[in-house]
């Protein structure tokens, strides 16, 4: 998620209404935001793999 990663920014792009509210429970909880947004991203890339 560092340095020349130019995935990451354009995958927010694509975040469903669900993955907003997803990250601000994480953020509620006391979850750092970068690390909400890495674990969203990676869950949707799970997701999406496995319904190919």
């Amino acid at each position: 998620m560092n340095g020349g990663d130019e995935a990451f920014p354009a995958a927010l792009d694509r975040w469903a209404p669900e993955d907003g509210q997803e990250y601000r429970r994480r953020i509620e909880d006391g979850e750092g935001g970068v690390r909400s947004m890495d674990a969203i991203t990676r869950r949707r890339t799970r997701e999406s793999e496995t319904s190919r």
